[in-house]
């Protein structure tokens, strides 16, 4: 089983970089015309969800809590990897990665137009927390 699966990781990038050769041919151009765009999307990601990841990291280490936002920058340092690979499949994929929308960014209730059930409570967006004493009364 290991030999399979190290075969696999020596066989799909040289898969990929034969499909992009062809593809070049195909569309009559330098197949380093696309190599080139793909490497350089793919550091430019890199670097700025590196400085990003990082910060959100600790933040959700400082709150014990793992936010929407840390597994977006990890799908984002997916991509960035995928577009260092040389071969145009591997690029389709990474674009495919960075189509999906943050999870930051779509609405907080799930059922935000349709009729609100009795047995689902509405979620709360905010965050603070009021302290205080309280006494129960029977």
């Amino acid at each position: 089983m290991p030999l399979i699966f190290i075969a696999l990781l020596f066989a799909l990038p040289v898969l990929d970089i034969y499909a992009t050769l062809r593809f070049a041919e195909t569309l009559g151009v330098p197949a380093i015309a696309l190599f080139i765009p793909g490497l350089l999307f793919g550091v430019m990601i890199m670097k700025r969800e590196t400085r990003s990841l990082k910060s959100r990291f600790m933040g959700a280490i400082q709150s014990m809590s793992l936010n929407a936002m840390v597994f977006d920058s990890g799908r984002k340092m997916v991509a960035a990897l995928l577009l260092l690979l040389p071969g145009f499949v591997s690029d389709v994929f990474a674009l495919f990665l960075l189509l999906i929308p943050n999870r930051e960014l779509l609405p907080q209730t799930a059922n935000a137009g349709a009729t609100s059930s009795a047995s689902a409570p509405p979620r709360r967006t905010d965050t603070q927390v009021v302290d205080g004493e309280y006494r129960r009364v029977d």
